[in-house]
């Protein structure tokens, strides 16, 4: 009877385990001269429940002088472009199901969508910042994946001890690692452009992780992205600062020698802010 208890305790544990840890993504980075191409390269496993995992391409666009880019509250179930409620990023609410034009994507756009199970309405951003001349087209997943000048990305969530929740949700922080990835793909050509840019807007506009209500708040305030050019490969760390508004990031280049694996924990322990790597 001990044994049989026993027993039934540990698949109790399990189960509950398999429960609570079912979504996590590993992103992996190969070193130019650890390739067979000589290239750089990355990817990720995004391991995911509810997704949406269509492939979509956003073409290159021209804006007019002076206008603004929406920053949209981040989403992954279909139809992936925006979100409006305060819920956690794997439940799905129809209600929360958001289309829009603004990436000029027809995935996106209303009329493309699965019409006769809803009504789909259009998103309105949750903050702007200022738009530039022309941003690069890109083809996107769940995340960002790469765009015209070979720059790309794979990402894994990791932990942090500071969380934030966004602009329209009882917060300040205006991008999410999903945004923040978009605008780098928009306006850089490099993985260390790239970098910059996206901490940049974090330290200045805010950054909130993938869950801001709820047990996982903690588990899922922090991100990785493994940047890679057609030279260059880069290991990026961001999460929310103390005050909510802004953030703490740190972006290392990873040797052309060295293959690198995030498995949602943070991996840069040293830095030398004198070194530009």
């Amino acid at each position: 009877m001990q044994l049989l208890l026993a027993s039934i305790g540990l698949f109790a544990v399990a189960s509950a385990a398999r429960l609570v840890e079912t979504d996590k993504c590993t992103a992996i980075l190969v070193g130019a001269k650890a390739s067979k191409s000589g290239s750089p390269m990355t990817t990720q496993t995004n391991d995911c429940s509810s997704c949406d995992f269509r492939i979509a391409k956003v073409p290159q666009k021209t804006h007019a002088a002076g206008s603004q880019r929406d920053v949209v509250l981040v989403s992954q179930v279909y139809p992936r472009y925006g979100n409006l409620l305060n819920i956690q990023r794997f439940t799905i609410l129809t209600i929360s199901a958001l289309v829009g034009t603004g990436r000029g994507a027809p995935e996106y756009f209303k009329e493309n969508q699965q019409n006769n199970f809803f009504n789909w309405t259009e998103t309105k951003g949750i903050g702007q910042i200022p738009q530039v001349a022309t941003t690069y087209g890109y083809i996107e997943g769940v995340y960002p994946l790469i765009n015209e000048h070979q720059l790309a990305i794979g990402e894994s969530t990791c932990g942090a001890n500071l969380w934030a929740k966004p602009a329209t949700q009882g917060g300040k922080a205006l991008f999410d690692i999903t945004e923040l990835a978009r605008v780098a793909f928009e306006r850089t050509k490099t993985a260390r452009e790239a970098v910059q840019l996206m901490g940049d807007l974090a330290v200045q506009y805010g950054y909130y992780g993938a869950e801001w209500e709820g047990d996982a708040v903690y588990s899922e305030a922090g991100e990785t992205l493994t940047v890679t050019d057609t030279k260059e490969g880069w290991v990026f760390h961001i999460l929310p600062d103390d005050s909510g508004a802004s953030a703490v990031w740190v972006a290392q280049r990873v040797p052309d020698t060295h293959i690198v694996a995030i498995g949602n924990q943070f991996i840069i322990h040293h830095v030398n802010l004198t070194d530009s790597d």
